[in-house]
């Protein structure tokens, strides 16, 4: 037994020892396809990161650099041409690690753009004319856009369209179809939103306006011999909501408007030209809580949401964690932390937070899963939601400075509640990168609710990934998403 006793006692004493001596973590971030070997720059600007142990000191050739909470520490660096080596030097308690990094700075290496395919002979040539007028109608989920033009969300959307819209095809540019609207007037519009069809287009006189109170609406109704594309817009000051109407010529001789209007102050109209139609809305009040518009058969219904009680108490709010599943990440920092992980747990405890002060919330998503945008706008339309707010990280930018928060909308109705956030956001003392407008982001194209997204800090920042990676950090973010949110209730009930 003694024996036993003492060669346990011999084991513990070694692994004791060998937990004592236990080597400091390091790693590179690699940028590029090589996982070995020297890393390979193509610029003399090179900004070096690396991970070690939280707690760990660093020093890079003689330099002391700050290690954050995560264990991302670095600094930027010039280098000369061919080999340059880095001396890193990780320092906890008696322990010592030093790592030579070697970088090859090769500006001739640097890859080339791959050159242009010759162009296919047979492929559809920048606003080719149609010289024989062709017609096609609209499909589920069609949308018209102002031009051209893209970015890496998509083309700048006008709004959607109803299916079974009949429009007159003038050219088309890659897989965009030009389509006229009116006389003066043409758009773009995918081709995979529309079939073709033996109908034709044609200049229709309008009928007479209804506006009556449906309940928790305010509704428009005007008919049409056939369906007809529309543009929807909206001025802030005085509140207008704008509807026009193309191919349509004002034979409107009776706009009834009945008792007990919500949110309507008057409906009038504009012939602005002589086949654009524009049904012009007066709102009672200066914010609007959202409107839809969509055709049954072929009578056209403008729905304009009455306000709800100016309280988060009794509210229904949509949240929307961006990003999920294993395919959509989002953005990625340097620790590994994940976008989509840290926007969802924000939203869970934005969730806790308005569910304590009364209100009903809408996920888009609860758990770790891929949700289309489609999806998204879906849940929240069903559910009537009275405003969304959608929780993003962004990313970009250098990896040693705080980059800081924004918020962002696509309609200019929008832009009091992402102002509202933003000024919340800010007193995070971080940055302000900016209050953006026309934003071409999915779910802030719904105009059945005021909506806003939030970009709370730089998953590619090592100090804003720092606060993300923190429970206090996330917790924070929290707070002021909520704090936003009313004051936005606030700054409506004023007016």
């Amino acid at each position: 037994m003694k024996v036993n006793f003492f060669a346990a006692a011999a084991l513990a004493l070694l692994m004791s020892s060998v937990q004592l001596s236990a080597e400091i973590s390091f790693r590179q971030c690699r940028r590029g396809p090589e996982t070995e070997g020297p890393q390979r720059a193509f610029s003399s600007k090179y900004d070096l990161v690396c991970i070690t142990d939280p707690g760990v000191s660093a020093t890079i050739n003689g330099q002391s650099v700050h290690v954050y909470n995560t264990g991302a520490f670095g600094m930027p660096l010039v280098l000369s041409k061919g080999e340059n080596t880095v001396k890193v030097v990780l320092k906890k308690g008696s322990e010592t690690r030093t790592e030579n990094l070697v970088i090859v700075y090769d500006e001739a290496g640097r890859p080339r753009r791959q050159e242009t395919k010759p162009e296919d002979p047979d492929a559809p040539k920048p606003d080719t004319f149609y010289e024989r007028l062709t017609y096609v109608e609209t499909l589920e989920d069609a949308y018209l856009q102002y031009g051209t033009g893209s970015d890496r969300l998509g083309a700048s959307r006008m709004g959607s369209l109803d299916a079974g819209i009949t429009l007159k095809v003038v050219g088309q540019y890659n897989d965009l179809y030009k389509v006229r609207l009116c006389e003066s007037r043409w758009a773009y519009i995918p081709t995979s939103c529309v079939k073709p069809t033996a109908k034709e287009t044609r200049v229709v006189n309008t009928n007479n306006m209804s506006i009556s109170n449906e309940g928790k609406r305010d509704r428009v109704t005007i008919s049409f011999p056939n369906r007809l594309p529309y543009y929807v817009w909206a001025q802030t000051d005085p509140t207008v909501i704008n509807v026009d109407i193309y191919g349509a010529m004002n034979n409107s001789n009776w706009i009834t408007h009945r008792t007990g209007l919500g949110m309507i102050d008057y409906v009038d109209f504009e012939q602005v030209e002589s086949d654009l139609f524009r049904i012009v809305i007066k709102l009672k009040e200066k914010y609007s809580w959202g409107y839809a518009v969509k055709y049954v058969g072929n009578m056209l219904q403008i729905e304009v949401k009455h306000s709800p009680v100016l309280s988060v108490k009794g509210m229904k709010i949509g949240l929307d964690a961006g990003h999920g599943g294993p395919s959509s990440l989002g953005a990625v920092g340097f620790t590994g932390l994940k976008e989509a992980e840290v926007n969802l747990d924000i939203v869970r405890r934005i969730k806790k937070m308005l569910e304590k002060k009364g209100a009903t919330i809408v996920l888009s998503r609860s758990e770790d899963v891929e949700v289309s945008m489609a999806e998204r706008r879906r849940i929240f339309s069903e559910a009537d939601v009275d405003l969304m707010v959608s929780i993003h990280n962004n990313a970009g930018g250098g990896p040693f400075k705080p980059m800081g928060t924004s918020t962002y909308y696509k309609y200019i109705t929008n832009r009091a509640l992402a102002s509202c956030l933003l000024d919340r956001m800010l007193e995070l003392d971080v940055p302000n990168f900016g209050l953006t407008g026309n934003f071409n982001f999915g779910l802030g194209t719904p105009t059945e609710y005021p909506n806003a997204l939030v970009e709370g800090l730089f998953m590619s920042s090592l100090p804003d990934e720092e606060i993300l990676a923190s429970e206090k950090g996330r917790q924070e973010i929290a707070e002021k998403v909520v704090a936003g949110i009313e004051d936005y209730l606030k700054k409506v009930a004023e007016k």
